[in-house]
């Protein structure tokens, strides 16, 4: 019997074979309290069916309680730091169109609006962000 262990997958069934994403995750801890402002990833790459279409380079979440304090603005643009320091040369990010708030922080750190995409009966707003252009 193999042992496995939370981060396994290799019993599952319903996920993409042969597609593998690295990325990259870090933490916004607010040094006053040591508590945690929000989580920020960044994904190497998308050439995958979800995240090319949907998903993104980045993805991101605050905490409820430190919204529209600015974090989210500054964690993607720290973000896009570790991507141009990659050779990146565009990175696609994405939001709900409810979510104005993300949709703003976007748009703040040079967020080009790129088209809705419909998904499982949802919107997804896509947003592209180059570099060096």
């Amino acid at each position: 019997m193999t042992k496995k262990t939370a981060g396994d997958i290799s019993g599952r069934t319903d996920i993409f074979k042969g597609y593998t994403v690295l990325k990259e995750v870090y933490l916004a801890v607010k040094l006053s309290d040591n508590r945690i402002i929000g989580i920020i990833d960044l994904r190497h790459h998308i050439d995958h069916p979800i995240l090319g279409l949907w998903g993104g380079h980045i993805g991101y979440s605050i905490r409820p309680s430190e919204r529209g304090k600015g974090y989210g603005k500054e964690m993607l643009r720290l973000n896009l730091e570790k991507c141009r320091e990659r050779g990146m040369t565009k990175v696609m990010v994405t939001c709900s169109p409810q979510n104005v708030a993300s949709a703003r922080t976007i748009i703040a750190n040079g967020g080009v609006y790129e088209k809705d995409v419909h998904v499982d009966g949802e919107v997804i707003q896509r947003y592209w962000i180059y570099f060096g252009v």
